[in-house]
């Protein structure tokens, strides 16, 4: 096996034409398993996502045996040439749009897990974070495919076409809020960028911003309840919540 990189849960090798990504010891099987699903349901609605093969367990850690993807991550391409931001933005727009048009009721509610993790998130003071839940109930929800985690280094552009990856964040629900969920992971390192993704979202698919951003405490607030990866994305997550309540 041949080492390719490392994340916070897992590190990938390529072993022929086939990839395994191999968790670290504190993931449970469980949650392994909750990944390869949600990824196997992707695979069947025809989506371009890797087909998964199994499970394999490799000194004594548990790995997914998937489709080995070649190709670059989006967001490195357009980092190297900016030139071609804009026709990476509209393609990446097209793709998640796409995702949103497949209906189904055969992978975890966003409603569920939003509730949920708001509910984790022992930073929200209690009177804002119930009311933050007392929006969540108040909205009318969908059953459409988000991937809940959709960005330029999720998606991989290949010889042939762009795969989407890592679907462990996917639910049945709004795409609003998905939208907006990937507007804020955007909004955290890069809100110039962040801004005209959604401005260009919603001009090219005839969305009402004010419908997205009306999820920006819920998202936000659930955001707190998953995960935080600095100071910076707290107290920017943290002022999304307080200003949106």
């Amino acid at each position: 096996m041949d080492y390719i990189a490392k994340g916070a849960q897992a590190e990938v090798y390529k072993d022929g034409y086939k990839a395994i990504k191999l968790f670290k010891n504190n993931i449970s099987k469980d949650e392994i398993e909750y990944e390869v699903n949600l990824q196997k349901k992707a695979y069947e609605f025809g989506l371009p996502v890797p087909k998964i093969y199994g499970l394999i367990e490799i000194d004594n850690k548990i790995g997914i045996v998937m489709d080995y993807i070649e190709g670059v991550p989006i967001g490195n391409i357009v980092l190297e040439d900016m030139s071609r931001s804009e026709e990476y933005l509209i393609k990446t727009i097209e793709i998640q749009n796409n995702i949103h048009k497949i209906e189904t009721k055969a992978i975890p509610h966003m409603k569920d897990k939003l509730k949920y993790f708001i509910s984790k998130a022992s930073i929200i003071p209690e009177n804002v974070k119930d009311n933050i839940l007392l929006k969540l109930e108040n909205k009318t929800f969908e059953y459409k495919l988000c991937h809940g985690d959709f960005h330029v280094l999720n998606l991989i552009q290949t010889s042939n076409d762009i795969k989407i990856i890592d679907w462990i964040c996917a639910s049945s629900g709004n795409p609003e809020a998905d939208i907006y969920r990937t507007y804020l992971l955007y909004r955290i390192d890069l809100e110039e960028f962040a801004e005209h993704y959604l401005n260009t979202y919603c001009k090219i698919m005839n969305l009402d911003k004010d419908n997205i951003l009306s999820w920006s405490s819920i998202i936000a607030g659930a955001r707190l309840g998953e995960y935080v990866k600095n100071e910076k994305e707290k107290n920017i997550l943290l002022d999304i919540v307080k200003n949106n309540i």
